[in-house]
């Protein structure tokens, strides 16, 4: 099967593309169908079609062998409108009837030469094209990283100088642009900075701390720090002047 490209959109940060079969119909491939739903890969919307066998019927969906950017030829399914549909609605992901919504007004749009079909007659609208798929993989790219910085506010135990430090973090990320605000906050020391300073380790501080309540607005604040043993953003307590003499009074 020969397949052209359509359109070339983008949905919720992600590239959306289209293509004419050789009929002239408006067609999805299950890996970008599977993407713009937020699976993971592929397999998503396979077990769709597994659990609906109708779907594997020729007025849904074909199986057929595509080239691929290595010159090879691999299997994948290709769903037409009616299968593009069928699958939104079958699907559980929450984002399944707004990007039903966005193919509907895609077509629409298209047929009513609203948008223009994608037609790469020259190295220069090759380029172009590619540019905005690296717009597009890069805006992708972003929003999952701000997802991840707003998703580390959800930890109750964050002090609300913390999680306005991760709000910033994840606007800074999302426009990339860094901005000159950031929240106001006491000079703090870290338990291993306080161990080293009176000679003993980080853990000996953290049992004291432990032992005597000191983990409490009073004495300093819980932020996000990276683990000494893994890339991951951990909580950790950070205390001020007031918590650090606290220490060295019981030490």
């Amino acid at each position: 099967m020969s397949l052209t490209l359509a359109v070339n959109e983008v949905f919720e940060g992600n590239e959306v593309e289209i293509y004419w079969n050789e009929q002239n119909e408006p067609v999805m491939t299950i890996e970008q169908l599977s993407k713009s739903l937020g699976y993971s890969d592929r397999s998503g919307v396979d077990k769709i079609v597994q659990r609906n066998s109708y779907l594997d019927d020729n007025e849904f969906s074909v199986a057929d062998k595509l080239s691929s950017t290595d010159g090879k030829k691999y299997e994948t399914r290709i769903f037409n409108e009616d299968g593009i549909y069928e699958v939104t609605m079958l699907s559980s992901k929450p984002k399944a009837k707004e990007f039903r919504s966005f193919v509907r007004k895609t077509l629409k749009a298209l047929r009513k030469g609203e948008i223009q079909a994608v037609q790469p007659q020259s190295d220069y609208d090759k380029l172009q094209i590619e540019k905005m798929k690296a717009e597009a993989r890069l805006m992708n790219a972003r929003t999952r990283q701000a997802k991840l910085v707003l998703d580390m506010q959800k930890n109750k135990t964050l002090s609300p100088v913390a999680v306005e430090l991760l709000q910033v973090n994840a606007l800074e990320t999302l426009t990339d642009n860094q901005t000159d605000y950031r929240p106001q906050t006491e000079k703090t020391y870290s338990a291993t900075e306080i161990g080293k300073e009176l000679g003993v380790t980080p853990n000996k501080i953290g049992r004291i701390a432990n032992a005597n309540g000191l983990k409490t607005d009073e004495y300093g604040i819980e932020v996000l720090d990276k683990s000494r043993h893994s890339h991951k953003q951990v909580p950790s307590f950070r205390y001020n002047e007031t918590g650090k003499q606290k220490i060295k009074e019981l030490i």
